[in-house]
């Protein structure tokens, strides 16, 4: 019996180990090669990658400059324009409404005109920039551009697209808008006369970021060149680049096509090259260890695998041979796996006998043992997701509470205060109708508060209702021109409150009551922070759009926090001295208000001399102009 079982475990061992032999070694080469296949196709992957996302920000930018030049070409005439300061002047305020327009639809991070003022006094320049990305464009100070220093780096935007028409700049730090960015500018011309330039930009930042995202090796680095094989990028972090780098990109021919580089077995880097439609390159560079790690770490895997393989067939062996010898031996383990808890324990005898029938009823019981465990787990995992959800309401619900106490308190405490005066039987009829107006007064304060909230948390879902319609204008303006002012002769009769209009007397296409609603959050503001001085409200049109703006004399905010203002639950203090109430969505209502109504809203102050908001709807062809 033990001789038997020895030489059937010798020649199972046997089979095994030449059947391993005969498809590992050659599976080894084969896999080897394709490892090394992948890694090569992985490179080409990032290069093309790297290539279409900057080539999508190149085409954009191009784009948006070649808008901007037909837009400029169609409202320009160098002899009506360009003859003086004057006619230049009236020029930029005539073009900057389609340049808003152009920024509306194309959303580019800057857009740019530099006039030329060889021939004329003054600084000319037409300039908007969106810094943080957040569809808020800022118009940049005008300068000259004799004031500049052309010889600087930071000024070939202007030279290069003087001398060659167009070009592409390399990274650059502009000191206007405190950004280091990437310009491409073309140079305008009126029969042979230099007129200016234009261009737009992108953040060299935004790029980094993208890039370094996109190189995932552990050796070497991605390297974005331009047309001159000058450096805009590297993924080196500052380390030199390798040498074999250096001497590729130094001997890279201007028209190198894409692709893999011709390999040198000798060389200790790969390199990929990749090409932009201006003429501009990636080189990613690897080394040959990290390209060939993979195919080194499947050959030790499918070793390790092999030996696996062979310790099973040697453990198959035993078992097997103690197997035909001892099938009560291994329906007692089974029972003694399940009595230690692994419901997945089966037994799998194939005896044609009735071990074989013990071991099928063995089955069938730890299969309706597992199904009524599993039963089981699930009803306390799902008792466990309605404690969860209850304790997550419960949290939400103290925050919110945290949050808005004092808002609501405040009002409460004082309708309840004036309540228990008023049952006083000793208060005498003007006492008691000075209470009855402090409880009035607090309870539009809190009905105002609690129709604030519900709007914000309307927004937030995008569930705002829109009752569309055609409306005056002045007419809908009206009413808050009269609660203000009365307001200001009650509250701050020391203010004025101005209401000018531009020819408004227009039908709109919107919706009334939310037009009411987000102007009266920006005279809600003015008043609030307007101690001397006073507030003007301005309805205007101009060709392409319908303006409301509010102007106070109160108390400014300073530049760096004017994004801040339109963020939820945010209240941008800039006074010592006094404490502002608010629960901080009163602009963040302001602001979904407008986009709700397909407007743009923007912010303009300067601490300790006010504010300007301006809310701007685009005229189309629902709207319009006086009757007659």
């Amino acid at each position: 019996m033990y001789g038997f079982r020895k030489k059937l475990i010798i020649q199972m061992l046997s089979l095994a180990a030449l059947a391993m032999l005969l498809t590992g070694l050659p599976g080894v080469y084969f896999a080897r090669g394709q490892a090394k296949k992948d890694a090569l196709l992985h490179m080409q992957q990032v290069t093309r990658l790297a290539s279409s996302d900057v080539e999508k920000q190149f085409t954009h930018i191009k784009e948006v400059s070649m808008a901007l030049e037909a837009v400029f070409r169609s409202t320009f005439n160098k002899k009506e324009d360009f003859s003086n300061q004057e006619s230049l002047n009236s020029y930029k305020k005539r073009i900057t409404p389609q340049l808003r327009e152009l920024l509306h639809l194309l959303r580019p991070m800057s857009l740019w005109i530099v006039f030329n003022t060889d021939s004329i006094e003054g600084r000319h320049t037409i300039s908007f920039f969106d810094k943080h990305r957040n569809g808020i464009y800022h118009r940049a100070k005008e300068y000259s551009i004799r004031e500049k220093d052309l010889y600087h780096p930071s000024m070939n935007w202007w030279t290069k697209a003087v001398n060659q028409g167009e070009t592409w700049t390399l990274p650059y730090y502009w000191q206007g808008w405190d950004m280091e960015i990437i310009s491409y500018s073309r140079a305008v011309y009126d029969d042979s006369t230099l007129i200016g330039c234009l261009g737009s930009d992108f953040l060299f930042s935004e790029l980094e970021h993208q890039l370094d995202n996109l190189f995932t090796f552990e050796t070497g680095c991605l390297v974005l060149l331009d047309e001159n094989n000058e450096r805009v990028y590297s993924s080196s972090d500052g380390q030199p680049l390798p040498d074999e780098t250096l001497k590729i990109i130094s001997k890279l021919p201007k028209n190198s096509g894409a692709g893999i580089l011709p390999e040198n077995q000798r060389n200790e880097y790969i390199h990929s090259v990749g090409k932009l439609s201006n003429n501009w390159s990636f080189v990613l560079s690897v080394s040959r260890k990290e390209i060939l790690a993979d195919a080194n770490k499947l050959i030790f895997y499918m070793g390790l695998i092999l030996a696996f393989v062979f310790i099973i067939t040697v453990i198959i062996a035993l078992h097997f041979s103690n197997y035909i010898t001892s099938p009560v031996n291994y329906l007692l383990g089974k029972f003694r796996t399940a009595t230690e808890g692994k419901l997945n324990a089966r037994a799998d005898i194939q005896t044609n006998d009735e071990m074989q029938e013990l071991g099928d009823h063995f089955n069938k019981m730890m299969v309706e043992l597992q199904k009524s465990f599993n039963e089981l787990e699930i009803a306390r995992k799902r008792l466990t997701k309605e404690k969860e959800r209850a304790l997550e309401s419960d949290s939400l619900k103290s925050s919110f509470l945290e949050n808005l106490s004092h808002e609501v308190r405040t009002p409460l405490m004082a309708i309840v205060g004036f309540s228990e005066l008023m049952t006083d039987p000793e208060s005498t009829a003007k006492e008691r109708e000075d209470f009855f107006r402090h409880i009035a007064q607090n309870s539009n304060q809190l009905v105002r508060f609690i129709e604030d909230t519900l709007l914000f948390a309307q927004l937030e879902k995008g569930q705002t209702p829109l009752k569309m319609s055609y409306f005056k204008v002045h007419e809908a303006l009206s009413d808050l021109k009269e609660e203000f002012e009365n307001y200001r002769v009650k509250q701050k009769p020391h203010l004025y409150f101005r209401t000018l209009s531009d020819n408004c007397d227009m039908t709109l296409h919107s919706d009334p009551t939310l037009l009411k609603r987000l102007v009266r959050y920006l005279l809600d503001n003015a008043f609030k922070f307007t101690d001397k001085g006073g507030i003007t409200l301005l309805c205007r049109r101009t060709d392409h759009h319908f303006e409301i703006i509010v102007s106070d004399s109160g108390i400014g905010i300073s530049d760096d926090k004017t994004d801040l203002v339109f963020r939820k639950f945010c209240k941008v203090i800039e006074s010592n001295t006094r404490v502002y109430d608010g629960a901080g969505i009163g602009l963040t209502n302001a602001r979904g208000l407008t986009l709700l109504l397909n407007g743009t809203i923007e912010l303009s102050s300067t601490r300790g001399e006010g504010t300007t908001v301006t809310i701007s709807f685009p005229l189309n062809e629902e709207t319009k102009w006086p009757d007659k």
